[in-house]
């Protein structure tokens, strides 16, 4: 039975496994050491997880669940801004250290794995997001969205790269793109 202050033992996986993977990656972390750290026996384990697989794939989730709740809080974004400074905070907090759908796609460059799929879900759903968010300006959304896209996940690759050393300026860089695609060139070319 668990105490009110110990989660129940699925959750205990899922804390385990959202730090181990995010910091070590999937393929480094096996099942032994997951077990071990969220205390649970290999048959509570398996009754939670069918396998490894199903246990990245619920972390996936979380971890994109995650995204859209702080994106959400306390209120949604009412413009791009907004949105992006969102973002650049998120970037800049003390245990980012990358985007943990960029960091999954390269451990599975197979763009056919089902985890390197929902990768690539995650990232079009933030385009969509962008997109979105875009809808007052005159220019192609998709293609802004995209770039601007490019640039958070610029952000979080450096932050990867450099660790907390470095503060993630992705506000002006992301204004930058949207500018270029405001600009009378970029128009013409719509």
């Amino acid at each position: 039975m668990n105490t009110p202050n110990q989660p129940d033992p699925r959750q205990r996986i899922l804390e385990v496994v959202d730090r181990l993977f995010y910091t070590e990656g999937v393929r480094a972390t096996g099942t032994e050491k997951i077990m071990s750290l969220a205390k649970v026996a290999k048959a509570t384990f398996y009754h939670h997880f069918e396998s490894k697989d199903a246990l990245v794939l619920a972390y996936l989730e979380n971890r994109d669940r995650a995204l859209w709740d702080y994106l959400s809080q306390p209120t949604p974004a009412k413009n791009l801004r907004e949105a992006l400074t969102k973002f650049e905070r998120y970037a800049n907090r003390p245990e980012v250290v990358g985007c943990p759908f960029l960091r999954i796609a390269t451990e599975f460059p197979d763009t056919a794995h089902p985890f390197h799929r929902l990768a690539i879900e995650h990232q079009d759903k933030i385009v969509d997001y962008l997109t979105g968010l875009l809808k007052p300006f005159a220019i192609d959304r998709r293609a802004a969205a995209a770039a601007i896209l490019g640039v958070i996940n610029g952000a979080f690759s450096i932050r990867m790269l450099y660790g907390t050393s470095r503060e993630i300026m992705l506000l002006s860089s992301a204004e930058a793109v949207l500018k270029s695609f405001q600009s009378p060139r970029a128009t013409r070319r719509r």
